[in-house]
Parts: structure tokens; C-alpha cells; sequence
């Protein structure tokens, strides 16, 4: 797991599809703001949990976990309904020195 210290420069690249679970993702969501920055984005691991419905594959759960020891920051749990208005921008690469 990597950490992303609070105040650091990262290096995003374009999310442009594909599985997000596991990975370090760039967040903007307009309808919930991350509560430990009070802001519409948020760099969290994206992980969730799909079931089939009918023809379809459908979110039953988004988690945005922080990558951090410091037990402050909180998960960020959405539901289907809650995605619609969040979209990862981009997938972490690294920290700039």
C-alpha cells in the first residue's frame, strides 16, 4: 500500500476505464465532500462490490479508503445512487520529490 503523506505533490495519470478496485484513485464527487478536507476531491483506494441485476452489472457498495495510519480520516462509503454524481479523475502514479 503506498501513502500519500497530507500536502504532497502527485503525479495522476487520465483514468480512462477499467477495473478502479484496489487502485489509488483522484475523486471529484459533487454531492459529498471528503469530511477530513471539507473539499469535492479526495485521493482514496477505490474498492467495491458488484452483483448482476437483471441485464446488468450494479454497485451494491463504493468504498474510498484513506491511505494513511493516522486514524482521523474515514472511509467514504457510497451506494449506487450516491455514485452518480462522483467520477474518478485520475489514477495515482507517483509522488513527486
Amino acid at each position: 500500500m503506498h501513502l500519500v503523506p497530507n500536502g504532497s505533490i502527485c503525479l495522476f495519470k487520465i483514468y480512462s476505464g477499467g477495473s478502479r478496485n484496489g487502485k489509488i484513485v483522484l475523486v471529484e464527487n459533487m454531492d459529498i465532500q471528503d469530511p477530513d478536507f471539507h473539499s469535492s476531491f479526495t485521493i482514496k483506494t477505490y474498492s467495491s462490490e458488484k452483483e448482476f441485476s437483471e441485464y446488468s452489472w450494479k454497485h451494491t457498495s463504493i468504498i474510498l479508503r484513506p491511505n494513511s495510519f493516522d486514524d482521523s480520516f474515514k472511509n467514504i462509503i457510497l451506494n449506487e445512487e450516491d455514485s452518480y454524481n462522483m467520477r474518478v479523475v485520475g489514477e495515482f502514479v507517483k509522488i513527486l520529490e
